[in-house]
């Protein structure tokens, strides 16, 4: 009876109903707040569910329906779900505040440092191990964290370095905890993009809330917060 209600609610001339928005911690931790603020400003009809998910997990619940609205980082093509690019971020070398002497590395540099990184299957180890491999690179890994939180709190506290997306560390960098440098030879990029199933795209309570994810993260951006 809840599901009937919802979907009803979904089609309906002002929005209103419950929307389940999943996004992986980092990038979540910025947009969630700023988007459930704007719900409640323009749709306060409208109920925000916030799942925390990477987004491997987030594909598949999209393709089971169990979400309505993912942020995810650079998700497989498909025919099933309609794909937004929010920004392309480049991934950074990340140590303690006052570790880094240089404003950007190349990867060769970044990866002579002591780094902690995830294992593998990781999306974002993937992506590194394959640029290093490409240069024939060895990664100097001396710790391995699958949690990135773990991973960030290790580097405050000097244990190492590690390789990261700027988004991921904003708040550390606020704080004075951390600092970062672009790695541009080669630019490793991750893309952050919002998806939908392609079978909900009429949905106006789905649409208004992708759309108020863009124009948060532009903000962000313009605002020179996530960069």
């Amino acid at each position: 009876m809840q599901q009937t209600h919802d979907d009803v609610t979904l089609y309906a001339s002002r929005p209103a109903g419950v929307v389940s928005v999943d996004m992986p911690p980092t990038p979540g931790e910025f947009i969630a707040p700023r988007l459930l603020e704007r719900t409640k400003e323009r749709y306060p009809d409208i109920e925000l569910r916030f799942v925390e998910g990477f987004s491997g997990e987030l594909k598949q619940k999209l393709s089971n329906n169990e979400i309505g609205v993912a942020v995810m980082h650079d998700p497989t093509p498909r025919e099933d779900i309609r794909i937004s690019e929010l920004l392309v971020e480049s991934l950074c070398l990340v140590g303690k505040k006052g570790k880094l002497n240089k404003t950007e590395y190349t990867l060769a540099e970044a990866s002579s440092y002591p780094l902690i990184l995830p294992s593998r299957p990781n999306f974002l180890r993937i992506l590194i191990d394959e640029h290093a491999e490409q240069l024939n690179l060895p990664l100097n890994i001396i710790t391995r964290s699958d949690g990135i939180g773990h991973t960030k709190s290790l580097v405050r506290y000097g244990h190492g370095f590690t390789i990261l997306t700027y988004g991921a560390i904003i708040s550390d960098v606020q704080r004075g905890a951390l600092e970062a440098a672009p790695i541009r030879d080669p630019e490793m990029n991750w893309t952050l993009c919002v998806a939908m199933r392609t079978d909900q795209i009429q949905k106006m309570m789905l649409a208004v809330i992708e759309e108020l994810i863009q124009d948060v993260v532009q903000e962000l951006i313009s605002t020179g917060i996530w960069r």
